[in-house]
């Protein structure tokens, strides 16, 4: 498993992709930034140019972007898509979802998350530890929602917006796109594209 990004939401990533028994010899990172070590924690090997990649890409197409800015992960999944990569999910097998919940490609699921029925998401979206996603809820395409966050539904949230850690969401609300949420909010309307919560 190639996992983009040496950041913290990367390195989240494989830690739950280890505990789940994936071998940590499988797991390889893709971080073009020259100020980092050769090896991660010593251990895992760390891809650091476009041409390196490419070769890798053709043994071992798939990946996960663990990188939280919701564009900028956007923007390193078609990149690694166009380098011949295949966009898969990670998912700990310690979230408890309801089953018949959509799943999209490129979804990432983080462990102690509960998601409720019906609930619809959006390609290369994160749930980060220990959120909750209430029933009905549809959340866009590359959504970071950050730890302790509670969604609750039914409730709409747009594309690439941000939800920061520990905030509270009330249901029925319609979250437009672009949003950022700040830490510890309590958002009780319906907010527009690009706004800020609270504004």
């Amino acid at each position: 498993m190639l996992i983009a990004g040496t950041g913290g939401l990367g390195k989240e990533i494989m830690g739950f992709l280890i505990d789940d028994g994936v071998p940590a010899s499988e797991i390889t990172f893709f971080d073009e930034s020259q100020n980092g070590e050769e090896k991660l924690f010593g251990q895992f090997r760390i891809i650091r140019s476009g041409d390196e990649l490419k070769d890798f890409l053709t043994s071992q197409p798939e990946f996960i972007v663990g990188i939280g800015h919701p564009r900028i992960r956007e923007e390193v999944v078609l990149r690694i898509e166009k380098a011949g990569g295949k966009l898969v999910s990670a998912i700990s097998a310690k979230a408890h979802i309801f089953h018949y919940n959509e799943k999209p490609e490129g979804i990432i699921i983080q462990p102690g998350v509960g998601i409720s029925h019906n609930a619809k998401f959006g390609r290369g979206c994160a749930i980060h530890i220990n959120s909750t996603i209430g029933h009905s809820a549809k959340i866009g395409k590359f959504v970071n929602v950050g730890p302790n966050v509670s969604v609750i539904g039914p409730i709409s949230i747009g594309d690439y917006s941000y939800i920061a850690a520990q905030s509270v969401l009330l249901p029925g609300l319609k979250i437009g796109r672009n949003v950022v949420v700040s830490a510890g909010s309590l958002v009780n309307r319906d907010m527009a594209d690009y706004e800020s919560f609270p504004g």
